[in-house]
């Protein structure tokens, strides 16, 4: 497919002179009629209807009928790309007067991804699932992505409201229309998953996104999935995320290398549990002068996608949850163990601990940061200082937390 750019200026609006309705009976290029059943969903741009066929229409408001709408999915249906679970658009949709209105899609299913980044959410929609149920969800997105971007087609607006996931094997990609593709850009987009060479360019619709641009959004994606509901560049202090994600300063330590910066609570342990593999990817990512930390040398769809199945390998085989059980869990409630080391119980959050990280009361590390947190707040109150744990035998810990876990 041709990357020529089109100019924004020249994309004019189509003449809709007659609304559409439920009920209305609408036609593809060749004759075929779709009859509007009922409203499936209504958003900004328009409504998506159930159909008389096994398919969903996407009927646009109006104002919101362009000629490089027209284009794109004119192009998105002769690409003939049927994958399950990616709602491209099938065929253009004309109303009675030959007017175009929408398009017909494959329907989805399911809850945005946005759902798994709150655990509250999580556990009531997937009550049941493990570290496995996650990984298994991004290889299959990986895969969809994977396919796109071998088609020629850049998706743009990678973001967690555009998936939606019903079960790990069962994902399904939406808003497709909005996606690049023969040289019309997709003309949205987000901060998170903008690349640093991207951000303050200006208007997403002025210029054409490279595989390369998206990779960065695609590992951003894999991240906020495993460390639940965390962007890379949130960290304690420092400048806002933006700027981060412009200076390229992660916080996820690697060995012995660290900022710092990383955010205080079960995000250390969520990462402290990922296998190296996936800990070195991100880090080179995600980190200034990494080895896949440019535009032409981050990993691709397809080199996560090999990453993930070998990390679900080792998932089933078991070895990760020999070392420690709770690398199987989706939010493990402290570091991960390490081997020769000694683990007892807080008697405070009946969390194990590292037993060099037991205080002479009993009480872990993260025990700790929160009775000197509720200390700061009430730093008035004489009973919540008697209760708070003294620092000078933990004075060094939070620093060597970093080594230690990398």
């Amino acid at each position: 497919m041709a990357m020529k750019p089109m100019s924004i200026d020249s994309d004019k609006r189509l003449a809709v002179t007659l609304a559409t309705r439920l009920g209305d009976i609408l036609h593809t290029p060749k004759g075929t009629s779709i009859r509007l059943v009922s409203v499936l969903g209504e958003g900004g741009e328009g409504a998506v209807y159930v159909t008389n066929t096994p398919y969903v229409a996407k009927v646009y408001k109006p104002e919101k009928t362009t000629t490089h709408k027209l284009v794109k999915i004119q192009a998105m249906a002769s690409a003939g790309i049927k994958f399950p679970g990616i709602s491209l658009p099938l065929v253009p949709l004309y109303n009675s007067r030959n007017e175009f209105v929408g398009y017909l899609m494959q329907k989805a299913d399911g809850v945005k991804i946005r759902t798994l980044y709150q655990k509250p959410l999580l556990l009531k929609k997937f009550p049941h699932w493990s570290k496995r149920d996650l990984v298994e969800l991004c290889v299959n997105i990986l895969e969809k992505i994977d396919c796109l971007h071998r088609m020629g087609i850049v998706l743009g607006d990678i973001n967690p409201d555009n998936i939606l996931v019903k079960k790990p094997t069962e994902v399904y990609f939406v808003d497709c229309d909005s996606y690049q593709v023969a040289g019309y850009p997709c003309p949205v987009g987000t901060i998170p998953f903008t690349p640093p060479e991207l951000q303050n360019r200006g208007h997403y619709d002025r210029y054409l996104r490279t595989v390369g641009n998206e990779n960065f959004a695609v590992a951003v994606l894999l991240f906020s999935l495993m460390i639940t509901g965390q962007m890379p560049y949130n960290q304690k202090g420092g400048d806002s995320a933006q700027q981060n994600i412009i200076d390229m300063d992660f916080s996820y330590p690697l060995g012995e290398s660290s900022n710092k910066k990383t955010p205080n609570g079960p995000w250390r342990f969520l990462w402290s549990h990922l296998p190296f593999l996936l800990k070195d990817a991100f880090y080179n990512t995600f980190n200034k002068g990494g080895r896949y930390s440019t535009e032409g040398t981050r990993l691709s769809a397809s080199e996560w996608l090999k990453k993930f199945k070998e990390y679900l390998r080792l998932l089933d085989s078991g070895k990760l949850g020999e070392q420690d059980e709770m690398s199987t869990w989706i939010y493990p409630t402290r570091f991960k163990k390490q081997k020769g080391k000694v683990y007892v119980e807080c008697p405070y959050c009946k969390n194990e601990a590292e037993q060099s990280w037991i205080d002479k009361k009993g009480a872990c590390i993260e025990c700790l940061r929160k009775r000197r947190l509720a200390h700061h707040r009430s730093s008035e109150s004489p009973r919540v200082l008697r209760k708070s744990l003294s620092q000078p035998s933990f004075s060094g810990i939070f620093g060597s937390l970093y080594r230690l876990f990398g």
